[in-house]
């Protein structure tokens, strides 16, 4: 928890001094996600039984731009994000959905509206949940999960925007096994017009 603390802390000072070079520009999304596990100890754990578990996500962004024009900005956001995964043998399934605050702080390219980002992604796990009849032992987890994320997408000048990206666990979800949570996002959103 003070790992995600200090996290939220650094997104604060580095919003700040972005902000100096231009005013912020808010903004909301949501989309669905495709999610599931891999790592070097997915299998060995769950053999080659998991497959995606749909879900969704939402929350806030603000975008700010570094530097001269608006080619280099800064995009930290704030998300409710649905993980996990579906394991299935034979005719029984059961679904396990981690839900997360995620906090990526992306650097991203703005090529006339076509968008290219990257940057590491904190979670904090607030709750977690198994449906089906398995028998699966999932619990366990760790709460905090590092990562990764890249994207691309398009935004318009007026606002609208859309994005597709994939997420990357670095820190595994389970203290004895290398398990990492894999995800992909397909995004719709809003961004605000920032302060003149």
């Amino acid at each position: 928890m003070k790992k995600f603390v200090l996290t939220l802390g650094l997104l604060a000072g580095v919003v700040g001094a972005a902000s100096a070079q231009t005013a912020p520009r808010f903004g909301l999304k949501a989309g669905v996600v495709a999610a599931n596990v891999n790592g070097r100890d997915a299998d060995a754990r769950f053999g080659d039984n998991t497959q995606n578990r749909f879900g969704f996500q939402a929350g806030i962004t603000t975008t700010s731009t570094i530097g001269v024009g608006n080619l280099v900005q800064f995009h930290p956001e704030l998300l409710y994000s649905q993980k996990g995964f579906q394991y299935k043998q034979g005719s029984a399934n059961q679904r396990t959905t981690f839900h997360y605050i995620d906090v990526p702080l992306l650097m991203r390219l703005n090529a006339a509206g076509l968008l290219f980002e990257a940057g590491p992604q904190a979670g904090y796990r607030i709750g977690q949940s198994t449906k089906g009849d398995v028998g699966l032992r999932t619990g366990d987890t760790r709460r905090l999960d590092l990562g990764y994320v890249v994207g691309v997408g398009y935004e318009l000048a007026s606002g609208p925007n859309v994005g597709v990206r994939y997420n990357g666990g670095l820190r595994s979800l389970y203290g004895d096994a290398r398990v990492l949570n894999s995800v992909f996002q397909f995004q719709l959103g809003f961004a605000f017009p920032g302060r003149s």
